[in-house]
């Protein structure tokens, strides 16, 4: 009895580990769509011209980011609301004045637009990605030893 209930501790502590994690791999998910995006607007915008709710129909997206297409489909690309608690204020005035910006001009000033955000677009990703990748591990670690300081304390 005493060591099904060690085990389920461990694996509880190991899984509320994992879920403290979830704004960074929330984060990372926006942001490698994001760029994702970016990339496919501006080979759009060089080569077919297409219109931007034609654009979102064309290619799939995930998670918040996906959302976030969809309500600003529906807005008509007006201002809205970015409230992603993993993003924080700079970051979301930056996809506001992004989602301003783009399919409001001719295709020429669209593309400098899109191709001189797309070093912060993918540095932003990569910052993400880097301290998911550091999170989820310190935060697994620390879940395991939790679970172990309290298997310890119970024996």
């Amino acid at each position: 009895m005493k060591i099904l209930l060690c085990i389920s501790l461990l694996a509880l502590c190991v899984l509320l580990a994992f879920l403290l994690t979830r704004k960074y791999r929330l984060r990372k998910d926006f942001y490698y769509n994001f760029a994702l995006f970016n990339e496919r607007l501006l080979n759009e915008v060089s080569y077919t011209k297409i219109p931007l709710p034609a654009f979102i129909e064309k290619y799939t997206f995930g998670g918040d980011f996906y959302n976030l297409l969809l309500e600003k489909k529906k807005s008509g690309f007006e201002s809205g609301q970015y409230d992603f608690s993993y993003l924080s204020e700079d970051e979301r005035k930056f996809t506001a004045d992004y989602f301003k910006m783009i399919g409001k001009s001719d295709a020429p000033s669209q593309k400098t637009y899109l191709a001189s955000v797309r070093s912060r677009i993918e540095d932003k990703r990569q910052k993400s990605e880097e301290s998911y990748k550091k999170y989820f591990a310190l935060y697994i670690k620390l879940g395991f030893l939790a679970g172990l300081a309290l298997i310890i304390l119970i024996i």
